[in-house]
C-alpha cells in the first residue's frame, strides 16, 4: 500500500495535469452526446433518423479531414500553434452542434442543414481531436493513459447529469463544451511553453527502414480492422436503439464509465507493462461484446454497449500508440495521428455500410457465424499481426518522454562529463553484459532500429534486453532511466580522495 500510495502521489505532484483531463473530457463529452444521443435531434419528428446521417457523414468528413492533415503537414507543422485553425475548429463544432437540432430527413431544408452539420462536426472535431494529441506529446505513455481515461470516465458521468435536462439546455451546454475544450488546450501549452520550452520539440529524424514501414503497417491494419468490426456491430447489435433517454442510454453510459475507469487504473497501478494490459484489455471487452450481441436476443441491444465501450478503450491505446510512435520514429505527431484515425474512421465507416445491407436480412445463425468470423480476425490479428512485441518494438514504454526538459537542460555539464553512469548502473543493478551493451545506446536515445544495426542482434531481442533494464533499475520508460543516471552522476563528488556515491 505505501509503494502505491508513493506512485499516486509522485504522478500526481509531478505529471497529471487537470486542465489536459478537463479539456479532453469535454471533447469527448461533446462526441458521445453528438453521436451516441439523440438529445441534439431530439427536437425533430423522429431523432434517430437524424443521427443517423450526422453520424455516418460525419465520420466521412472525418476521414477526410485526417488524411488531409497526414498529406498536408510537414514534419514541424503543428495544428495547435495555429489558433485560427483551432479554434475555427471549435467554432465549427458549436455551430454544427446547434445546426442538427433543426436535422430532418424528410425535407430538403433539414436534409441541408444535416449535411452541413456534419460537415462543420466531423471538420472541427478532427481537426481538434489531433491538436489535443499534440498536447499529450512528450509526456509520458502511461500518464497519457491516466490522463485520457479519467477525462474520458469524467465525460461520461457528465452526461448523466445532461440526459436529466431539457433538451435546449443540454443542446446549449454541448455546443459550449468544444470552446471550453479549446479554451483549456491554450491554456495548458501556455502553461507548458513557459515552464518547459523544448517539451515539444522533436529531435533529428532517422531514416525508417522497412521493419518500421512494416510496423505502421501493422498498426493501421490492426485500426481498419477495430473500426470495421465495432461499426457493423454498432448496426447489427444496437445501433438503432441509440437513445440516451432510455435504458439503453444508460447501459451505453454505464459500460463507457467502467470500462474508462477500469483503464485508469490499469494504467495507475500497473507501474510497469500498464499500456500492454491496456492493449489487451480494450481488446477482450471488444471481443465480449461481439460475442454477446448474437446469443442474448432482445438483450442484445444491451450488451452491445461492450462493443462501444471497447471501441472507446481502443481509440486511447491508439492515441497513445500515434504518439508515441512519432516519438519513436521522428516524425510529426499529427500526421501519425492522421494515419491512424483515418484507418480506425474510415474502417467504422466500412462496417456501418457492411451492417446496413447486411445486416436486416441476417438469420440468427447467420449473425452467430458472422459474428465467430469477426471475433476470430480480430485475436487472430491479436496474436500475430499487431502483437505487444509490436508495441515494444514501436517503443511504447521506451520513449515516452524522450524529449528535451527543463531539467535536463539545467543539468551541469561537468558533472555529466566527470562521471559516467553506465558501470555504476551496471554494478547496482546487476546487469548481464548484453544488457551493458544496450544501456549506453539507451541512454544516447537510440532506438530499437539503431541499437539492433549496432549491436547485430534482432529488433525482439533487443526489446527483451531494454524490458529487462526497465524493470532491474525500476524505470517506467526511457526517460525515467534517463533521470535515473542523472541522479548518479550529480551524487558523485570530487574529493581528495576520488570520486564517490551515495548507496
Amino acid at each position: 500500500m505505501e509503494s502505491i500510495r508513493a506512485t499516486w502521489n509522485a504522478m500526481l505532484g509531478n505529471r497529471i495535469s487537470t486542465t489536459r483531463m478537463g479539456g479532453y473530457s469535454l471533447l469527448w463529452l461533446w462526441t458521445v452526446m453528438m453521436f451516441n444521443s439523440i438529445v441534439p435531434y431530439s427536437f425533430a419528428d423522429e431523432p434517430r433518423a437524424p443521427l443517423y446521417v450526422e453520424l455516418t457523414l460525419s465520420l466521412v468528413t472525418m476521414v477526410v479531414t485526417m488524411l488531409f492533415v497526414a498529406v498536408a503537414l510537414g514534419r514541424t507543422d503543428r495544428l495547435s500553434d495555429n489558433r485560427f485553425i483551432l479554434w475555427g475548429a471549435a467554432g465549427a463544432m458549436a455551430l454544427g452542434s446547434i445546426l442538427a437540432a433543426f436535422g430532418e430527413t424528410d425535407s430538403s431544408v433539414g436534409m441541408g442543414a444535416l449535411v452541413f452539420s456534419s460537415v462543420l462536426t466531423g471538420s472541427g472535431s478532427a481537426a481538434l481531436f489531433v491538436c489535443w494529441g499534440e498536447r499529450f506529446f512528450g509526456i509520458g505513455g502511461r500518464v497519457a493513459l491516466v490522463e485520457l481515461a479519467v477525462g474520458s470516465c469524467v465525460a461520461f458521468i457528465l452526461g448523466f447529469f445532461l440526459c436529466i435536462l431539457p433538451a435546449p439546455a443540454a443542446l446549449a451546454i454541448i455546443a459550449a463544451t468544444p470552446l471550453g475544450s479549446a479554451w483549456l488546450l491554450l491554456r495548458d501549452q501556455r502553461r507548458e511553453t513557459a515552464q518547459n520550452p523544448a517539451a515539444t520539440m522533436l529531435p533529428e529524424r532517422e531514416p525508417l527502414s522497412r521493419s518500421t514501414v512494416g510496423l505502421l503497417v501493422k498498426t493501421l491494419a490492426g485500426s481498419l480492422l477495430v473500426g470495421l468490426i465495432s461499426g457493423f456491430f454498432d448496426v447489427v447489435g444496437g445501433f438503432n436503439a441509440y437513445v440516451v433517454q432510455d435504458a439503453y442510454g444508460i447501459y451505453l453510459l454505464l459500460a463507457g464509465t467502467m470500462a474508462t475507469l477500469l483503464l485508469a487504473l490499469i494504467a495507475l497501478f500497473c507501474v510497469r507493462d500498464g499500456i500492454f494490459y491496456a492493449y489487451r484489455f480494450s481488446v477482450l471487452v471488444l471481443c465480449l461484446g461481439c460475442l454477446l450481441t448474437p446469443f442474448l436476443g432482445d438483450n442484445a441491444t444491451y450488451f452491445s454497449t461492450l462493443v462501444f465501450a471497447g471501441y472507446t478503450c481502443y481509440t486511447i491505446i491508439l492515441y497513445i500508440l500515434c504518439i508515441d510512435v512519432a516519438t519513436s520514429f521522428r516524425i510529426n505527431v499529427a500526421r501519425c495521428l492522421g494515419l491512424g484515425f483515418v484507418a480506425l474512421y474510415g474502417g467504422e465507416v466500412l462496417g456501418h455500410l457492411l451492417g446496413y445491407n447486411v445486416g436486416p436480412g441476417m438469420t440468427p445463425y447467420g449473425l452467430a457465424l458472422m459474428t465467430l468470423l469477426a471475433v476470430s480476425v480480430l485475436l487472430i490479428a491479436h496474436l500475430f499481426l499487431f502483437t505487444e512485441v509490436d508495441l515494444i518494438k514501436l517503443g511504447i514504454g521506451e520513449v515516452s518522454r524522450a524529449v528535451p526538459t527543463a531539467e535536463d537542460d539545467a543539468a551541469p555539464e561537468e558533472a555529466v562529463a566527470a562521471v559516467d553512469p553506465v558501470p555504476v548502473i551496471v554494478e547496482r543493478f546487476g546487469l548481464t553484459p548484453r544488457e551493458s551493451d544496450v544501456l549506453p545506446l539507451l541512454l544516447e536515445g537510440r532506438t530499437i532500429q539503431r541499437i539492433q544495426e549496432t549491436l547485430f542482434i534482432s529488433a525482439g531481442t533487443v526489446s527483451t534486453h531494454i524490458r529487462h533494464i526497465y524493470q532491474k533499475t525500476g524505470s517506467d520508460n526511457r526517460q525515467e532511466l534517463i533521470d535515473l543516471s542523472q541522479r548518479i552522476v550529480l551524487d558523485f563528488d570530487e574529493t581528495a580522495d576520488g570520486p564517490h556515491h551515495k548507496k
